[in-house]
């Protein structure tokens, strides 16, 4: 693999801008109430996180398989953040085999701003490990390791999870994102959207035939019939703070398809 010198450049930009946004978004809420991650072992626990392991070791290969996890936890562990800096204590991560992993809270958000920060750290909290991963690769390139490939392989698989992530459909995090700016916006167009966006998924997923995909969209689309119900209550954002969210959307979107384009190029066959 070979790097070259705006690559770094554009590495070392997005180091910059992941790690001042991890720490300042996230201050407070890196480490648990009692000062510990609060890991649970847990027969439950332990059992799905090692059937994770298990389904994305035995689908991408041992190399590829560890980075796929790594980058689950790691977009996980932001939303736990998140949900911490927001106020919820309780706020925890499970993995979950085949479908990637969930951040649990039994509190509901106080108001849509909380909600959409809460849906934007996981993969925004996600950047710092993409460009770290960057420079690693590109700082192992110099010495002549051959690590440099497989390390540059799992920043380039973690940016491509997290771009799909956040795409403009329901349930996943870019979908629920748009749905909380649009509430503030277009409130009346915030259902039709929702409906939109979870069919759209569907459609994607049975025309390539991602049948673990389909199952996803389709328990989506039940969620999504009830979502506006979820919602009342939910105070909306203001304008100022809906253009941020819009904005911090399109920054950690872009950031991620940027990091996330070779394997992309490789799907599409370009």
């Amino acid at each position: 693999m070979t790097y070259s010198e705006d690559h770094f450049s554009l590495a070392f930009g997005l180091a910059a801008f992941g790690f001042v946004f991890t720490f300042l978004a996230g201050a407070g809420g890196f480490l648990a109430p009692r000062g510990s991650m609060h890991l649970s072992w847990s027969p439950k626990a332990l059992f799905l996180a090692g059937l994770s392991i298990a389904f994305a070791v035995t689908y991408f290969g041992i190399s590829g398989g560890i980075a796929v996890i790594v980058a689950v936890i790691w977009h996980e562990w932001g939303h736990v953040i998140a949900y911490r800096v927001a106020g919820h204590e309780d706020a925890r991560f499970r993995l979950i085999p085949l479908f990637g992993g969930v951040a649990i809270s039994n509190k509901a958000p106080r108001d849509q701003l909380s909600n959409c920060y809460v849906t934007l750290m996981g993969p925004g909290f996600s950047i710092s490990l993409v460009v770290a991963l960057l420079l690693a690769a590109e700082w192992l390139d110099q010495e002549g390791s051959p690590l440099a490939n497989e390390v540059y392989r799992a920043a380039v698989i973690a940016g491509a999870l997290n771009a799909f992530n956040m795409l403009p459909l329901w349930p996943l995090d870019g979908g629920r994102a748009l749905r909380a700016i649009t509430i503030t916006t277009l409130p009346g167009l915030a259902p039709l959207l929702t409906n939109a966006m979870s069919v759209v998924l569907i459609g994607i997923a049975a025309l390539k035939q991602m049948w673990l995909l389909l199952l996803f969209a389709l328990m989506g689309y039940s969620y999504a019939r009830r979502a506006t119900k979820d919602d009342k209550g939910l105070k909306p954002m203001g304008g100022a703070e809906a253009f941020l969210a819009s904005v911090a959307y399109l920054t950690i979107l872009g950031a991620h398809v940027l990091a996330g384009l070779p394997l992309f190029r490789r799907i599409i066959g370009i």
